[in-house]
């Protein structure tokens, strides 16, 4: 009998996919991070923009190496107390393994290296005079005591005698002054031959050496790209050989292109072709036909299903505050800006400009500097005020940043089509959602 297989087991847009799995770059990024893991006491940075596989490369590079992730998200409410308790709080002794240690160290006999992995273990590793434990305590009582002065000296040591790695998620969302006052502390993790790896945004990747100049030359920085056309294509090459069904090259070629960049979307579009026909669950061998029209009826349908959630916030923020007052829509043409050929997920200032200059729209619609000056530096209150955060204006940096690159997709296939957009056909559809009339 002929084996079926769910789609959703082969092209995966949620989570980490299994069997269509692509090392983007020729495995580029996972021979940088495990080099700066194996290489003690370096801080990797893993940065790119959103959706552009970071998660996957960290967790498919720990697991190949056996070591589980200790993971801390952050927001502004974290403070550095509880940035070291969380990972403290959630590590699981189950899928911990003690490693060999390179030097002997003091411990109680209960917790000896060869003893059970668990909060006596770690008891002995921290020190039970310094954490204030006399006599025979619980699991429970063990725990309590460390997690009620959370700190890296409780951190360090579980971390170089196990399997365990520190992955902390999202750091730019914490306070300045968190930042400042954790970062400061990275040095010891450095000392103590303890590898960690921070997951960010690009442009934030520059706030470690700014938090703490010690770190400058202990930093290893792995930028990840927005894919190419190439490594998208083969995420379809793995899953349609699994399938044992051929390639589609037009739609694939489609997919790849109008992706954005972004595998999760791929991902998503290839799974698509199949639902669009009714097949979430598939013979393997079966024979089914997919055009260069149904690519195209997939990206919209990922489009107003899946990041539908777009329309909402994208309005709010072309709208703009006191909408009524502006004599420009200074909002809509920046936004608009991005969407040009090529499309951006960063515009420095003078390209804002360009930009804008080349636009089919008469000189009165055009906005001086003062009014594009003015935009960029409300946009992150306004966003901020309505609940959402799509872009961010770094003044440092002089560049406006995408933080949600999806929405340029969106952008491109919230309406049908029948062809590819061309440039003209997708600036005037976006003047049209922003009521701007353009020029011939």
């Amino acid at each position: 009998m002929t084996k079926k297989m769910l789609i959703s087991e082969i092209f995966n847009g949620t989570g980490i996919p299994k069997e269509t799995y692509v090392s983007q770059e020729k495995g580029l990024y996972e021979r940088q991070l495990e080099q700066g893991i194996l290489e003690k006491g370096t801080l990797c940075l893993l940065t790119g923009s959103s959706k552009t596989g970071k998660t996957t490369l960290y967790n498919n590079v720990l697991k190949s190496h056996d070591l589980v992730p200790l993971i801390v998200r952050c927001n502004e409410t974290v403070d550095a107390d509880e940035f070291w308790k969380r990972p403290l709080e959630t590590v699981d002794f189950r899928r911990i393994k003690n490693i060999q240690r390179s030097e002997e160290v003091e411990i109680n006999t209960s917790a000896k290296i060869g003893g059970t992995i668990g909060w006596k273990w770690l008891a002995g590793l921290i020190g039970e005079v310094s954490l204030g434990l006399k006599g025979t305590k619980t699991e429970t009582e063990i725990r309590e005591a460390i997690v009620s002065k959370p700190s890296p000296s409780h951190l360090i040591p579980l971390l170089n005698n196990s399997n365990a790695v520190l992955v902390v998620e999202d750091f730019h969302y914490l306070t300045e002054d968190t930042q400042r006052h954790i970062f400061q502390q990275w040095k010891s993790f450095t000392d103590e031959g303890v590898s960690v790896i921070v997951v960010g945004t690009t442009h934030h990747g520059v706030d470690l050496a700014y938090a703490n100049p010690d770190l400058i030359g202990r930093i290893q920085q792995i930028e990840l790209k927005r894919w190419n056309e190439v490594d998208l294509k083969q995420i379809a090459e793995k899953g349609f050989s699994i399938l044992k069904i051929e390639m589609p090259v037009q739609a694939v070629n489609t997919i790849a292109k109008e992706s954005v960049g972004l595998p999760i979307i791929a991902q998503q579009a290839y799974a698509q072709l199949f639902v669009d026909k009714g097949c979430q669950k598939v013979q393997v061998g079966e024979e089914l036909t997919f055009t260069k029209k149904c690519s195209f009826h997939a990206l919209h349908m990922i489009a107003t299903n899946r990041y539908k959630q777009f329309e909402a916030w994208y309005t709010r923020l072309t709208t703009g505050p006191r909408k009524v007052a502006r004599k420009y829509n200074t909002y809509e043409l920046i936004l608009s800006a991005f969407a040009l050929d090529p499309p951006k997920f960063v515009l420095k200032r003078h390209e804002i400009d360009e930009r804008i200059a080349s636009m089919p729209i008469s000189s009165d619609e055009k906005p001086p500097a003062a009014s594009v000056n003015s935009t960029l530096s409300a946009v992150g209150k306004f966003q901020k005020t309505n609940g959402f955060e799509l872009l961010e204006w770094s003044k440092r940096d002089q560049a406006i940043y995408v933080l949600e690159p999806a929405f340029l997709f969106y952008l491109r296939w919230r309406t049908k089509k029948d062809a590819l957009p061309n440039p003209i056909e997708t600036f005037r559809m976006i003047l049209k959602l922003f009521n701007i009339n353009a020029t011939e």
